[in-house]
């Protein structure tokens, strides 16, 4: 037992130096503090990146975006890395992006995480949060309502939010990743901690109240996620069961 745990140490210790080494000679506290000084400092703050933001408003997102002065991306001395978004509230618009379960209409919005160096190999080039609902109305244009955007103005961390409106309810959410401290959601005021399971599946109710059904996956990003939800997720016998259960809207 004692050799187990001996080697178990020295494995935690190894992938601690191995991540520490690749963010150089600063450590992910380090870097974390650097950042809420940087916060701080006029001097290094993005003047022309907030201006942009003051136009960026959208009334349909959950949390009103608000335009703060962040500091220059590279002042952490690590790129952002990118990062976007996936979704289908095209709805019946385009065809091929139209997806169903039995009667059930499915729209969904990904978050998606780009390079950046500061977050373990695994999580790179992947979705760190996808939310998957059913809706029964659309848009004069065929547009699932509501709105969504992941926002990178907490570099490092990665931030999403947004809406899908039903005729008699609305399905909100929030999510972020960070390097050092796990990756989270807030659906409806529901918490998830998406290292349980990065795609929430949450159904509104005919009586007004949801259910939700947490999964995991590997969400790819760009037009690999649609197929990927299409192909796999949806296809999985207990998605298929709550998505069409009894009482779903």
């Amino acid at each position: 037992m004692k050799q187990t745990t001996l080697l178990f140490a020295l494995l935690l210790l190894n992938s601690i130096y191995s991540f520490s080494q690749e963010l150089g000679s600063k450590t992910l506290e380090e870097i974390r503090l650097k950042q809420i000084e940087n916060i701080k400092d006029p001097e290094l703050w993005d003047m022309e990146r907030m201006k942009g933001d003051i136009d960026s408003i959208r009334e349909r997102e959950p949390i009103r975006f608000g335009a703060f002065p962040v500091p220059h991306y590279s002042s952490l001395g690590f790129n952002y890395g990118g990062g976007g978004e996936v979704n289908n509230r095209m709805a019946r618009s385009l065809p091929d992006y139209r997806i169903t379960v039995e009667d059930k209409e499915i729209v969904f919005a990904s978050f998606q995480m780009g390079n950046s160096e500061l977050y373990k190999e695994e999580q790179r080039n992947t979705a760190f949060f996808t939310v998957i609902t059913v809706i029964d109305t659309v848009d004069t244009k065929n547009f699932a309502l509501g709105a969504s955007r992941i926002i990178s103005r907490n570099h490092p961390d990665y931030t999403g939010q947004g809406s899908f409106i039903t005729k008699d309810n609305k399905v909100e959410f929030v999510a972020f990743a960070t390097p050092d401290k796990g990756s989270f959601a807030i659906v409806n005021m529901r918490l998830f901690h998406l290292e349980y399971g990065n795609i929430i599946l949450i159904t509104p109710q005919k009586d007004g109240s949801f259910r939700s059904l947490q999964v995991q996956g590997s969400v790819p990003p760009a037009e690999g996620s649609f197929e990927y939800i299409k192909t796999n997720v949806l296809q999985r016998e207990e998605v298929i069961k709550f998505l069409t259960a009894e009482g779903v809207i």
